[in-house]
């Protein structure tokens, strides 16, 4: 059965609009995360000598050809040497934990610098990190666990293409892949971490009984936002658009925006993939529901059935919409990245990276869906392209590019 509540976004793609009814004006909504939370991430973080700002680049040529009135693009293609946002999370969540472990342990401070240098590797040989991931969040994992001389064990589902298996070996994890989708591989994970003394479970996604380490996590990506405020000098999106998976990054970023912002704050859209639309389907419900199906798609860092038990309240009173679009609508994103227009810079962008603009591209060839979100040509609008050339073999293949070319 239809519902009349859904927008259908008309042009090359498959993709569906639906305003979010539960959205509540700015001082009735609910963050996953506290301000204090957020500011002992950034300090922390900021403290790391690998730590830089990500560039926030500007697309006019881009914006024109869309008939915008600003575009940019906060771009994680590379964070603390690795190729996604997720870092911010999976590295500090990992550091925080295994800190406090060894703090416990040793009775005295354990700074990030020396625990990530490896100086403690010796007092963590009966530890390990593991995890679920489809891709980004679990090479993070395994790069903390290697810069701090422990071991990862890292589940995958089906869907993982082999070169991020590939690179996951080559960060040092040792990789499971199972039959099934993310959440069948986050079941997994979990069993192994309730019966093994020796492993720390470092997720991003929370259920109502493990909720710290996923609320570090998105305290975590909260810092993209603070540089993303600075680096704007005042001049302030209209729209945001939020790719979500689980929709930690999404509650994380709309969080973050609130605390800095206020009222001010961008209007949300969220994008998933119309195959693993869990978020968008739990907007349509009005409470959180698990979607079925095998959760195909090219963006793999989407591909989730059940939304974060702690970032659903975030999503369900600050989102203004929700869009579910087909893979093709990703690889028009990564093209038109790859491909700048007019004297804009090249951004490398995986499929999951590229999402957001999709999503404005999609929005943006229909007259009605730009209305209806508001998508005019005053519009600023900032995407995060939440991820590089993750699989460079893919890259080519579906921008005709390499990445170092492009």
């Amino acid at each position: 059965m239809s519902d009349n509540r859904i927008v259908k976004v008309k042009g090359r793609f498959d993709a569906e609009v639906f305003l979010n009814p539960g959205k509540v004006d700015a001082g009735r909504r609910q963050t996953c995360y506290g301000q204090a939370q957020a500011e002992e991430a950034r300090a922390r973080i900021s403290s790391w000598a690998d730590y830089a700002v990500t560039p926030l680049r500007a697309l006019p040529g881009a914006a024109a050809e869309l008939d915008l009135g600003g575009l940019w693009c906060k771009d994680e293609s590379r964070r603390l040497r690795l190729a996604s946002f997720k870092a911010l999370g999976a590295v500090y969540a990992a550091v925080s934990e295994v800190s406090a472990l060894l703090e416990k342990r040793l009775g005295h401070p354990v700074s990030d610098r020396d625990l990530l240098d490896g100086k403690y590797r010796e007092a963590l040989v009966d530890n390990f990190l593991i995890c679920c991931t489809d891709g980004n969040h679990g090479f993070s994992v395994a790069h903390a666990a290697r810069r701090m001389g422990m071991r990862a064990i890292i589940y995958i589902p089906s869907g993982v293409s082999a070169g991020r298996e590939q690179a996951l070996r080559r960060e040092g994890a040792e990789v499971v892949r199972i039959d099934g989708i993310y959440d069948e591989a986050y079941a997994a994970v979990e069993r192994v971490a309730h019966v093994d003394p020796g492993a720390l479970l470092i997720s991003d996604s929370a259920t109502p009984y493990y909720q710290d380490i996923p609320v570090r996590c998105m305290a975590g990506y909260s810092v993209m936002a603070h540089e993303i405020v600075e680096q704007l000098g005042g001049e302030l999106p209209t729209h945001l658009m939020l790719p979500a998976g689980c929709g930690g990054m999404a509650a994380a970023m709309l969080s973050a925006f609130h605390h800095l912002l206020g009222a001010r704050a961008p209007q949300a859209i969220i994008v998933e993939p119309v195959t693993a639309d869990c978020v968008f389907a739990s907007a349509l419900a009005g409470a959180p529901v698990v979607v079925e199906g095998d959760l195909e798609t090219i963006m793999g860092g989407l591909s989730c059935a059940a939304v974060s038990h702690v970032a659903w309240p975030t999503i369900d009173t600050g989102t203004t919409a929700f869009l579910r679009m087909n893979d093709q609508a990703a690889v028009e994103g990564m093209r038109l990245f790859a491909n700048p227009r007019g004297r804009d810079p090249r951004v490398v962008a995986g499929e999951t990276g590229a999402a957001g603009l999709a999503a404005v591209i999609a929005i943006c060839a229909d007259p009605e869906a730009r209305a209806l979100v508001g998508l005019d040509d005053k519009a600023k609008v900032l995407v995060i392209n939440c991820e590089g050339a993750t699989d460079p073999a893919a890259f080519q293949q579906l921008t005709g590019q390499r990445p170092e070319a492009a």
